[in-house]
């Protein structure tokens, strides 16, 4: 298959990953097909889409007519061999459950075309486990998008040890196509490249509170006004050669053996789930949803963060002005 050649794209799960990703390729101009098992599921993502795409002509990416448009590309369905028999490209995104993504990957090849490109969304499985019962193993490849994919640039293209080079380029080109800034990766390892660098800082995060070196707003506000603020404009390693190896080395040497290493996950954030304490969807966790945000404010950040994400979208990666 050609990267010309692909017009449909299939996205299983309509959930906060799957809208999203269906967004994306609206926006880039493809026919999309919403799968997800119920009607209530896919009409609730429908008008997140629709919102969210207002939300893109509010920050000038799109005119108003291509929301009608875009919308007018979505199909959605319950039914999956109708979600998919007529489909170029297909992306998983259903729950990060093993035996159900090995029997969507089964169903889906049994209905879909023989070069159909099948990729999943995963986070932390590998092909070899999730494709283990489809026959043509080489059309297989992870995208992996990261939250909320319809506004984070980067996707992970993932290489399984069947996976073909001409699905790899196909999947990036595609990516490409509709402005995201795909990733290759080489070899599948866990967690792959964003979420192993993201661990590594968590677990020094953690360890910090812990210890209560910083409250948690503190924290957040050191990260977000510091290398956080940096590396929205130059990455890790560019970074490193702008202050000097030298330096670097230096540091390394007099703070690494001080730098949390456990291989556990931190004490606080086990008796925090322990407790019951899971983050915003319980009310709790390292901060107290029920007195340090009201609900009115807590839409309010989300929506604060999508406008100050999009902004940056624009000023990092996106050039074309769309203002009417």
């Amino acid at each position: 298959m050609k990267i010309e050649e692909i017009k449909t794209i299939s996205v299983l799960g309509a959930g906060i990953m799957g809208h999203g990703i269906a967004q994306s390729f609206l926006m880039g101009g493809f026919f999309v097909k919403l799968f997800d098992i119920q009607e209530a599921i896919v009409e609730t993502a429908k008008a997140h889409i629709r919102r969210n795409l207002e939300l893109f002509h509010q920050s000038n990416f799109i005119k108003r007519p291509e929301i009608e448009s875009a919308m007018s590309r979505l199909v959605t369905t319950v039914e999956l061999r109708q979600a998919v028999e007529e489909s170029d490209f297909i992306v998983e995104a259903a729950p990060e459950n093993l035996e159900l993504k090995q029997t969507l990957f089964q169903q889906v090849e049994s209905f879909c075309r023989t070069d159909a490109i099948i990729t999943s969304n995963t986070s932390s499985l590998t092909l070899k486990e999730i494709g283990v019962r489809v026959k043509n193993k080489e059309r297989l490849v992870i995208t992996h998008w990261f939250n909320p994919p319809h506004i984070v640039p980067t996707v992970e293209v993932v290489k399984g040890d069947t996976t073909s080079d001409e699905t790899v380029e196909i999947a990036y080109q595609l990516l490409t196509k509709i402005k995201k800034a795909p990733v290759k990766i080489n070899w599948e390892l866990p967690g792959f490249l964003i979420n192993r660098i993201q661990i590594a800082m968590a677990r020094e995060v953690f360890d910090l509170y812990e210890k209560g070196v910083a409250s948690a707003a503190d924290i957040d506000r050191a990260v977000k006004g510091s290398f956080g603020f940096r590396l929205a404009s130059i990455g890790p390693l560019l970074t490193a050669d702008l202050g000097g190896l030298d330096l670097w080395l230096k540091v390394c040497e007099n703070l690494l053996p001080h730098i949390q290493s456990s291989i556990e996950p931190s004490k606080t954030l086990k008796r925090l789930v322990s407790q019951g304490h899971t983050g915003i969807k319980s009310g709790k966790g390292f901060y107290d949803y029920n007195l340090d945000f009201s609900q009115k404010e807590l839409d309010e950040a989300v929506q604060r963060r999508d406008r100050e994400f999009l902004d940056r979208l624009k000023t990092l990666y996106w050039y074309e002005d769309t203002k009417e």
